[in-house]
């Protein structure tokens, strides 16, 4: 349900528990609940856009043989048409927007997955083309013996087929290729370089932003069809998923929201219609699949294998005038011709940061011979890494390959986690004496340093996320073999500079805020002496004291729920922040006041409000204010602060970064 560059310290798995404890569900045109007392009530109201006064019905049903209370108001009693929380990321030149979309529309989601899952599966595999599709969905358990362990996918991303996973990364098991670049490195990608002699790579332009959501429904029946029948088409399948879409994107019908899985499954559907009628109308040119041409889709970009220079003409004209009939379109600019070899210039760097590294970065515990044969030999640590001749040879690879440090990054991330976990256990190994610690400490310093210098260059949140993993496993294994101080405070500090450096650097815009986040977590982690000093925070979050008062105020306006949450959860209740803390409780009652006035069924004030009713930083007096916003009285917010201690910011000892960033693991972006 959830973006993948969601902040660390937010998911729905709060909610979820809430949802699943009190058997929350929408079924048979009724939202229903499992309450013996109307203690939930207050909640349900608040959550699903329940009118006062709407009467709430109570029934006792016999579930598996337990006597229970199921209460309920019927569906079309809730205000389902509501607005996602939107927030910007770092992409290309002009960032991207993504969405969580509001918690009463996720339930909306869940209920049309459990009810269409095999509709959704069907018309996800009519497409020969499609390489990337839902095929099952995932199963939930698995079991911890040998064939398990061998079949664990500790990287996983997707769910793909003949996986077992410790957590899942979506609903859905997903055929063949987690990312774009595994299909350059497979057989079916080889074959086909050795069948024909050229390939062009073509994208749709802003596909998610472009979609136009009535085309599911023409491309499920068939856009005469669905016209000719307006109010019988909206109770199929394809008008039902159309008007989910709308519902959870404040009705609007061009563009769906980006970042979800399950707007990749509607544009997948849209895109299956393409593929098929692409098939058709190049069978009718006489051109053969497989024989004249090949193409490949990955998501968005086609991948169109040829020999003759008229097929490829004939495909491009084709393939633009479908997509036109579905409101979508060729980035022209972004067409890529390759001829033999067919090899992109990403799979040639891969395969010179790959052998960099592996030259440069190389841990072991090697033995040491004694002069005493009878005394057994000591291991010692070995792993000498000079992070300046790296930096310049990695910096060469890439300016010879002509990629970005951005296409790469999350490759050589990949790697260089793996080498710190090698390290580490060549470390557990040696004798573990002072040389070994040295040897251990300036290891990590030096890739913290490279890792530090090509993040850099591209702060994107994927990026960010796995250099935070990096400091995260670092420190808690310096931690955990009880560094002396000396040894860890050159790490600390180093991790602390940096961090520094980019708050600075990036001080908080449209596009960059989650990233910075990210870093700020992180680095409550390294300990006390390492807190950020109060103007970095205030020039990052674009606070500004006034000279006259000495009062804070934020010109740009109010800040955003991650920034709201991270900040609390960063200060804490820090003595050094408590004018800052005053602040950020004053910006939350104006903005939630604000908020509920112009945007009543908005994502995000909901969130809010549930969020930090039950933070343990903010005072009683501020929790007060903010139920009354909401017209809650000091019964009514008991009411709703008793149904659950945790809805979607994990507060406090309930956050884990390192568990965290490990889930994240499970579902890396694609």
């Amino acid at each position: 349900m959830l973006p993948f560059e969601v902040p660390p310290t937010f998911s729905n798995r709060g909610y979820y528990r809430f949802l699943r404890d009190n058997s929350v569900e929408i079924e048979k045109g009724q939202l229903r609940w499992v309450c013996e007392t109307d203690a939930l009530d207050r909640t349900m109201q608040l959550l699903f856009g329940i009118k006062a006064g709407t009467p709430i019905t109570a029934e006792a049903v016999t579930e598996w043989g337990k006597e229970k209370t199921r209460r309920s108001v019927p569906y079309n009693k809730c205000e389902m048409a509501t607005i996602p929380f939107n927030f910007r990321v770092a992409h290309n030149l002009d960032g991207r927007t993504l969405s969580v979309v509001h918690p009463r529309n996720q339930v909306a989601v869940a209920s049309f997955y459990a009810n269409h899952s095999a509709l959704i599966i069907y018309h996800t595999s009519l497409s020969e083309f499609s390489i990337r599709r839902p095929v099952s969905v995932s199963r939930y358990a698995y079991f911890k013996d040998k064939l398990h362990e061998e079949r664990l996918d500790s990287v996983a991303g997707l769910e793909e087929e003949n996986r077992e996973y410790e957590q899942l990364g979506s609903y859905f098991v997903y055929r063949k290729y987690r990312n774009i670049h595994r299909f350059f490195e497979s057989y079916k990608y080889h074959r086909s370089e050795k069948k024909y002699d050229a390939m062009v790579q073509i994208d749709v332009s802003k596909c998610f932003d472009s979609i136009y959501t009535h085309s599911l429904p023409w491309a499920v029946l068939g856009k005469d069809q669905t016209k000719f029948k307006l109010e019988d088409s909206k109770r199929t399948f394809g008008g039902r998923f159309d008007a989910l879409m709308q519902n959870l994107n404040h009705k609007e019908t061009n563009g769906i929201v980006i970042g979800p899985e399950f707007s990749r499954i509607f544009a997948e559907i849209i895109l299956q219609s393409v593929d098929a009628e692409l098939l058709r109308q190049l069978a009718k040119a006489n051109l053969r699949h497989k024989v004249d041409y090949e193409i490949f889709r990955y998501v968005d970009d086609f991948f169109i294998f040829y020999n003759e220079e008229s097929t490829q003409l004939k495909v491009f004209e084709t393939l633009q005038e479908i997509l036109k009939g579905k409101k979508l379109s060729i980035n022209t600019a972004k067409i890529k011709h390759y001829n033999k070899p067919i090899i992109t210039e990403i799979t040639i760097a891969k395969e010179r940061v790959s052998a960099l590294l592996n030259d440069e970065i190389n841990p072991a515990c090697e033995q040491e011979p004694l002069a005493d044969p009878a005394k057994p030999p000591q291991k010692k640590l070995v792993c000498g890494i000079n992070a300046n001749r790296l930096i310049i040879r990695y910096k060469a690879a890439i300016k010879e390959a002509g990629v970005t440090y951005s296409d790469l990054l999350n490759y050589t991330f990949a790697i260089i986690e793996n080498k710190i976990e090698k390290l580490s256990k060549a470390y557990v190994e040696s004798e573990k004496t002072d040389r070994d610690r040295k040897c251990l400490s300036n290891a990590l310093l030096a890739i913290m340093e490279f890792a530090f210098f090509a993040y850099s260059a591209s702060p994107k949140v994927n990026h960010t996320i796995r250099i935070c993993r990096m400091i995260a496993a670092s420190v808690d294994f310096v931690h955990a073999q009880r560094l002396h101080y000396e040894n860890k405070h050159l790490l600390f500090k180093y991790v602390h500079d940096n961090v520094m450096q980019q708050l600075e650097k990036n001080t908080m815009s449209e596009h960059r805020e989650v990233e910075s986040l990210y870093l700020l977590i992180s680095l409550s982690q390294i300990g006390r002496e390492y807190w950020l000093p109060v103007s970095v925070l205030l020039r990052h979050f674009l606070i500004q004291e006034e000279e006259k008062t000495g009062n804070y105020i934020r010109p740009t306006g109010f800040m955003n729920h991650f920034s709201i949450t991270i900040l609390l959860s960063y200060i804490k209740h820090k003595v050094r922040y408590a004018k800052l803390k005053a602040f950020i409780e004053a910006e939350i009652l104006a903005k939630l006041h604000y908020m509920k006035a112009h945007c009543p069924d908005d994502a995000e004030t909901l969130i809010m409000l549930l969020d930090l009713i039950v933070c343990p930083y903010i005072s009683s007096p501020t929790k007060d204010a903010i139920g009354a916003i909401f017209g809650l009285d000091a019964a009514g917010l008991a009411a709703v602060q008793a149904t659950n201690d945790h809805w979607f910011t994990a507060w406090g000892d309930k956050f884990n970064l390192g568990k965290e960033l490990d889930a994240k693991r499970s579902r890396e972006v694609y």
